[in-house]
């Protein structure tokens, strides 16, 4: 197969493989251009549902949960009787039926009718559903009981809305007077009954209640419950209408129906009565007897341990009546007959299992409780099927339901009794018995014990029984407290956990080559081919040796001058064959290496891959984190200026406007600044460069940086530093860049008249010459949640979004710091809690610098610098960009003339006499010749009056590599974009004298 799949591909070469993916690409081509047939179809009706989470009612109220429940279904079934598509409209109870009164859905399920309500909504015909209400107390409150007279003067705790009515109407028609206390949910009407609060709480059917001593007193009533139509949707109502009717007619317990599968657990099964609670409250110990030997029921391991089903579901029956930690004793017993004498002299409580059978249960005078699991039967027979009317069944004392199911069903067939069931079985197989019966579950694993039953017929038989827990009829309180339990739990949970605890048959060696005789036969067979094969191939080469030695011996005197001959050949032969083993080896080594070569290539592939599609998801985690943060500077800077357009002779209002427009336009620049860095830290671009810094100097200038925002929002700051070595080798834009980050988001999530503790401590460090400075920055702001400190570092993270916090950032500022730190060897660690601070502390290591030697740099304030008749050429081709830039140049006093690329640039220095232009503004990304490429082309001039002409870079490509290849190129300073007026004209000055 491999061989052909090779053949199959050596076909395929490069031209067959593009025509064929240019045919693919027709086809799909022809596909796309074709009309698609939508998957709903057109006479389908759209019908908007307001959908709510209320389990056991509707479940999976949000778009990626499972739906399902008792309205859920309701919903679904209608669908059988109309055209309807679903559109599911997810929200609060509350914030849906504002909804269907503003027309946005169209149904809303579980609505009782009220005639305020039948005013603004739809009512069916016929109701979805009916709730009945039930009074409950508290169990240990005795002078409320089931006499009615006993709640005149009682506070009734209800829920708001159809509740109140409910409860009105029964007061009224039994002449009843009592305080009603209106709650908004379920929660607080059951922590008021169990603080005290009311004395009495009227609760739904269909609900629970807190399991601490709370019973039923006291039929209320009931209530119908609709689902309810939008009233500007006539044609839904309409429809609903008709759904409903042939609904009832198809069937017309589907309410019951559906009621009983997901209310099976309501107030009533869910509290227990009176004398359910008083055996509970005595009894600190349950007594189960089992028989040892009936898995999957029940059964004793080689350990002693009791195993089977009867460890799962005792514990279960008390766990959901709220008793999990009574002692459950097991005792155990060999017979059926041992097992029903312990119940008699009530050694045990209950036994299990029994058969549920009301007849069988009189004649052992025991009570039988509901069905713990149903059992079908099958017969275990030898040679043709039997006569059931007249076949000699065998039983097994030890089996507590075959003799019972026997005298249920063929009470006149003759019995055998034996000790066990592998007695039972031989006696079948003997002849001695016809049939044996076994449950259906133990079928299987009984014909497999033995090999000789593996001869045995099985058949299954029509009747089967229900088991269940046996007590005596004069404790009938216990099998109905087994009662109430079993109906909390699901059906199948015994046969679910039977399959368990069903031995497992495990086959022999011996067994299997017994089974399958014709493997060790085979193994044989192979074993002497093999033999006879050796045998013949030794003997060939006998015979074929010894005629060749009988030719050599008779032509060894006729050829001994051949030999030197042959030896010649031979000796020929060799050096060929050394020849062709190098050659060999030599291809064996190219193929190794263009192996590995492919293989590095290929590894290479798969990298550009991972980086493509890691680059795709940045991308999109980028759009989707940042369309937020930079619209909204955006949309001040859109939205004030169209304010100043509406009133332009406002000038109070246009100097506020664009004090605005300014403010956003540095907050959009920091977003973008923070992205850019993040790029370059990413793609490997940033690099730490240490020199001698004053470090008190350093710190001292980040604080100053906040000492404004400090005021406005009335901050304490407190700092101290702790320097021995006050000169170090630091990177000091970057570690700048990581204070004032750190600072700055103090300052940002301090509220009010909080405060702020900077300090800078020196801590020794790993190797002589060197320290660690320990930088710890705490406030008393809002606090981050323990989850989000866990993602405090990645990228675009923020606890809560700009939206909810009113508070811009990108979501970068932490995930800079960390890689900024993670340069500088250093660590960074955050402790937060929320609502009470913030703390971070950074540690990086510096080399201890020495102090360098005085100079003299003050300077005389300098005067106002004027460039009246200097002459500016300004190469830029964004006419925005140049409109701002010529404004401000003017307005120092420069001339300016305007180049849109670096060609016309250079034509028009060309063009004017020597100092006709004094500097030249350079901007990067130019059309048709770049900045980098006119600058070069100047610098290469032989007339040095224009070679030599200054040229300063006025670009947005702002990062140091950019300034680092600006002045490579010959440029004699680089500035930014957006344009620092200060900066610029500080930088000209300087530049022109």
């Amino acid at each position: 197969m491999r061989y052909k799949h090779r053949m199959y591909f050596k076909y395929i070469n490069l031209k067959n493989f593009f025509c064929l993916i240019t045919l693919l690409a027709c086809l799909l081509g022809v596909f796309k251009g074709m009309p698609v047939t939508p998957a709903v179809a057109n006479n389908e009706k759209i019908v908007r549902i307001g959908y709510y989470e209320n389990p056991p009612f509707q479940i999976g109220a949000t778009v990626d949960m499972t739906k399902d429940g008792y309205a859920y279904d309701y919903l679904q079934r209608l669908k059988l009787y109309n055209n309807w598509k679903y559109e599911y409209v997810y929200g609060s109870y509350g914030k849906l039926y504002s909804k269907l009164l503003n027309g946005e859905i169209d149904l809303l399920a579980g609505l009782a009718y009220t005639p305020e309500r039948a005013s603004v909504i739809s009512y069916p015909r016929d109701a979805m559903g009916e709730t009945k209400y039930y009074f409950l107390k508290l169990s240990s409150n005795s002078q409320i009981t089931s006499e009615l007279s006993t709640i005149n003067g009682k506070r009734i705790g209800v829920l708001k809305g159809a509740q109140v009515g409910v409860v009105n109407q029964y007061l009224a028609e039994h002449n009843l007077s009592a305080q009603l206390v209106e709650f908004g949910d379920i929660k607080e009407r059951d922590e008021a009954i169990i603080d005290g609060q009311i004395d009495i709480m009227m609760a739904e059917s269909d609900g629970t209640s807190p399991d601490v001593g709370i019973e039923v007193f006291a039929d209320v009533g009931s209530s119908a419950y609709y689902l309810v139509a939008n009233k500007a949707r006539p044609d839904i109502l309409e429809d609903l209408n008709k759904s409903q009717e042939l609904m009832k007619r198809e069937n017309p317990h589907f309410i019951n129906d559906l009621s009983r599968k997901w209310f099976k657990k309501s107030i009533l099964t869910t509290t227990l009565l009176p004398n359910e609670r008083k055996w509970l409250d005595e009894h600190d110990t349950f007594k189960v007897g089992y028989l040892t030997a009936f898995l999957p029921y029940s059964a004793k391991d080689e350990s002693g341990n009791v195993v089977g089903v009867i460890t799962d579901i005792v514990p279960e029956i008390f766990r959901v009546l709220g008793d999990a930690d009574i002692k459950i004793d097991y005792v155990g017993y060999s017979t059926a007959e041992e097992l029903i004498n312990a119940l008699h002299n009530q050694e045990v409580d209950v036994v299990f299992p029994g058969l549920s059978n009301a007849w069988i249960s009189e004649q052992h005078d025991i009570i039988t409780s509901e069905p713990v699991v149903n059992s079908n039967f099958n017969i275990l027979y030898a040679g043709a099927y039997p006569d059931m009317s007249r076949a000699r069944i065998a039983i097994s004392r030890r089996n507590g339901i075959m003799d019972p199911f026997r005298k249920l069903f063929y009470p006149k067939n003759e019995v055998l009794y034996f000790d066990d069931i592998d007695d039972c079985m031989d006696a079948v197989k003997r002849g001695e018995a016809d049939v044996i019966i076994v449950s259906e579950l133990r079928t299987e694993y009984l014909l497999r014990r033995k090999e000789s039953y593996k001869d045995l017929n099985t058949a299954q038989l029509t009747n089967d029984v229900d088991l269940g827990f046996a007590g005596l009829t004069t404790n009938p309180e216990i099998i109905r407290l087994i009662n109430h339990g079993l109906s909390l739990i699901d059906d199948d949970f015994a046969l679910t956990h039977a399959y368990s605890y069903m031995p497992k048959h495990e086959v022999s060696l011996l067994n299997f080559f017994k089974n399958n005789i014709w493997v060790p036969l085979l193994g044989l067979m192979l074993f002497f081919s093999v033999i006879f094969y050796f045998v013949i191939r030794e003997n060939r080469k006998n015979r074929e040796h010894l005629a060749e030695s009988e030719a050599h011996r008779m032509e060894l005197s006729d050829k001994v001058e051949e030999i030197s001959v042959l030896n010649n050949e031979l000796q020929d032969r060799q050096a060929r064959l050394e020849e062709y083993a190098s050659e060999t080896e030599t291809h064996l080594m190219e193929t190794k290496a263009l192996n590995a070569l492919l293989q590095e290539q290929q590894t290479k592939l798969e990298e550009s891959i991972e980086a493509a599609e890691a680059a795709n998801k940045a991308k999109s985690t980028f759009l989707f984190n940042m369309s937020h943060d930079i619209r909204t500077p955006l949309n001040a800077i859109i939205g004030f200026t169209e304010l100043g357009e509406r009133d332009p002779d406002n000038i109070a209002k246009n100097t506020e406007y664009r004090q605005k427009i300014k403010n956003a336009s540095h907050q959009l620049l920091d977003i973008l600044n923070s992205i850019l860095e993040m790029a370059r830290i990413e793609n490997k671009n940033m690099f730490i460069e240490e020199e001698i810094t004053d470090a008190n100097e350093l710190f001292d200038s980040c604080l100053i940086m906040f000492e404004g925002d400090m005021r406005k929002k009335n901050l304490t700051l407190t700092s101290s530093f702790d320097i021995q070595h006050r000169f170090l080798y630091i990177d000091g834009t970057h570690m700048s860049e990581v204070v004032m980050n750190v600072i700055s988001n103090a300052v940002k999530y301090t509220p009010e008249g909080g405060n702020i503790y900077v300090t800078v401590k020196e801590l020794p460090g790993d190797t002589d010459g060197e320290c660690i400075l320990e930088i710890r920055v705490q406030d008393t702001g809002i606090g981050m949640s323990k989850e989000f400190v866990t993602h405090i570092f990645e990228q675009f993270s923020r606890d809560r979004n700009s939206t909810q916090s009113g508070i811009q950032g990108t979501g970068l500022g932490m995930a800079i710091v960390k890689s900024l730190v993670g340069k500088m060897r250093g660590t960074i660690n955050v402790n937060s809690e929320l609502g009470v601070g913030t703390e971070i502390i950074i540690s990086t290591p510096h080399r201890i610098g020495e102090l360098p030697s005085s100079e003299e740099n003050d300077q005389n304030d300098e005067e106002k610098a004027d460039f009246s008749g200097k002459r500016i050429l300004m190469a830029e081709d964004n006419d925005l960009n140049a409109e701002i830039a010529t404004f401000v140049l003017e307005d120092a006093g420069f001339e300016v003339e305007r180049a849109v690329d670096g060609i016309e640039c250079f034509n028009m220095l060309m063009k004017h006499d020597i100092g006709y232009y004094d500097l030249i503004l350079m901007d990067i990304q130019m059309p048709n010749l770049d900045g980098y490429g006119a600058t070069e082309k100047i610098r290469r001039l032989a007339d040095g009056g224009r070679s030599k002409i200054p040229i300063v870079a006025l670009t947005a490509n702002a990062f140091k590599e950019d300034q680092e290849k600006a002045f490579a190129v010959g440029m004699n300073a680089h500035l930014a974009k957006p344009i620092d007026v200060e900066k610029t004209l500080a930088t000209l000055q300087e530049i022109l004298g």
